[in-house]
């Protein structure tokens, strides 16, 4: 009988360890691990050269069609994990709908977009969004790809496969997938994001190249990650300002802009650290920020959207010296499809 004891309890103490264990073996062996800069398959049949020196840009984090406003989330503080079906749909055709609807913008720069995934019912959000505007190029890099997530573990997360897509209205001579430091804490690293930017070059009829870039940088961090992924995306971007050329830098920045104020819409005491920081004022110095302070970009996820839901900017543009602004103002969509709003804006390049 004593035996038989200690072998149901080795047993129940084997299962879980074994299970963990199996879990960051199979998260080890198939960590998803890019190299410093990849190419990237344009897709697309618009040659048309640029003639112009007037673009308009659109950039929008669509929370994988899975966080429109009645979703709340574990990872802000909530308690969802992966949103009913019947939801996905009406966010993914709210998605769709609204990005076909800006398909006017030369270049629109999406996060979150999955390809395969339990979290967004498997949809290809790629195939979807591209369909909606067969005459826009389009590029796909990858930031997201675990063969299983088993957080939380009551309700595991699974498979995740997404990243960044670009389209735009004309073709680009490079392509380029840049990948930023990220998190190194273990084991929550084997799990994770590989975040990364997606460069895109243009030539410009006088001899220059237009650079426009889409990010979505870290989180969930004190800031030091993020700091480490903004010094890459410097010097990058200094080295392409240097050769004359016009650079525009735009995405989820995921802090707010220098000087706005992270309390304009605030309506209970804000704590998190994620909502408390500002970016640098002297990242590049003689470059913009372009946001709208008048229109929230993005909304905590910690319960359903409602009027005491806090609100911010983190969804925005860098540009150049060398380009003008000619508007820029987002979207007020009500976070109906994402917990993010798009955000536009028109430049002008300096001659």
């Amino acid at each position: 009988m004593k035996r038989n004891m200690i072998i149901i309890i080795v047993i129940l103490i084997a299962i879980p360890v074994l299970y963990v264990g199996g879990l960051i073996l199979l998260a080890t062996l198939t960590k998803y691990k890019p190299a410093a800069m990849e190419e990237v398959q344009v897709i697309g049949n618009n040659n048309k050269p640029i003639t112009d020196s007037t673009f308009t840009f659109m950039t929008w984090n669509i929370g994988y069609c899975a966080e429109g406003a009645e979703t709340d989330f574990f990872y802000d503080s909530g308690v969802g994990v992966i949103a009913p079906e019947s939801l996905v749909k009406k966010y993914t055709a709210g998605v769709y709908q609204t990005i076909k609807e800006n398909g006017d913008a030369d270049f629109i720069f999406i996060q979150e977009a999955d390809r395969k995934g339990k979290r967004s019912w498997n949809n290809d959000e790629v195939a979807g969004i591209t369909s909606k505007l067969p005459d826009h190029n389009y590029a796909f890099a990858v930031n997201y790809d675990v063969k299983y997530l088993p957080f939380p573990w009551t309700e595991p997360l699974g498979r995740i496969y997404g990243g960044l897509l670009t389209l735009s209205k004309f073709k680009p001579t490079e392509c380029t997938r840049v990948s930023l430091p990220n998190i190194t804490d273990w084991p929550r690293r084997i799990f994770y994001l590989e975040r990364c930017l997606m460069l895109q070059r243009y030539p410009l009829a006088n001899g220059k190249d237009l650079v426009v870039i889409n990010t979505h940088f870290e989180a969930y961090d004190d800031g030091g990650v993020k700091r480490a992924e903004m010094a890459v995306t410097k010097k990058l971007m200094e080295a392409e300002y240097a050769k004359g050329n016009y650079v525009v830098l735009g995405g989820d920045w995921n802090i707010a802009p220098p000087d706005f104020n992270i309390h304009k819409w605030e309506k209970v005491k804000l704590l998190d650290i994620l909502y408390t920081l500002n970016n640098d004022p002297n990242y590049i110095p003689g470059w913009k920020y372009v946001y709208d302070g008048n229109t929230p970009s993005n909304r905590k996820n910690d319960h359903p959207f409602d009027e005491t839901t806090y609100t911010t900017v983190i969804d925005y543009f860098f540009i150049s010296p060398n380009i003008e602004v000619e508007d820029i103002h987002g979207i007020n969509a009500g976070f109906k499809y994402s917990d993010h709003n798009p955000v536009r804006m028109k430049i002008k390049l300096k001659q």
